[in-house]
């Protein structure tokens, strides 16, 4: 069985309790989607204010490099959790390039975990679940195992 674990940082243990409860002998692939969502946001406010589209802003060369290391800091953190899986990484909109690589990549499940709050302040309907989680959930390819956020003290950050 091959299942798509799709990080975001935060979630790699959650995940890997997940992992643990479906079977020993699986094939893991482990993706992290750069958000490009930010600068697409800055190049619309930039071009509402009718400046020219700088291709070479400054800091743009950077902010992409500080991404890349993020992405394969998160990546090198989660093979704690999970050892010899397969990492991807993707610059896009996460929900779509989560889609597509479960497509591509033959993902018989997916895991995601959903970014809505927990506890008191939980939503009920269709805010119960962020967006990135929502769209997985409406179009992948394959089944979708969502794991709900657990309290903080009940599940720590470190392995």
């Amino acid at each position: 069985m091959r299942v798509l674990c799709c990080l975001d940082g935060t979630n790699s243990a959650q995940i890997a309790k997940a992992t643990e409860m479906l079977s020993q002998s699986l094939t893991l692939g482990l993706l992290h989607v750069i958000d490009t969502g930010p600068r697409r946001d800055m190049d619309r406010i930039r071009e509402r204010f009718f400046r020219p589209k700088a291709h070479h802003l400054p800091h743009e060369k950077e902010m992409l490099e500080t991404e890349k290391a993020s992405a394969q800091d998160i990546l090198s953190a989660a093979r704690r959790y999970f050892g010899d899986a397969e990492s991807m990484q993707r610059e896009g909109r996460p929900e779509r390039e989560i889609v597509n690589a479960a497509a591509e990549w033959r993902a018989d499940v997916v895991i995601v975990c959903s970014r809505a709050e927990y506890g008191e302040n939980a939503k009920i309907g269709p805010r119960s679940v962020g967006h990135v989680a929502r769209f997985v959930l409406d179009h992948a390819p394959c089944p979708v195992l969502l794991v709900r956020p657990l309290a903080r003290e009940q599940f720590p950050i470190t392995p």
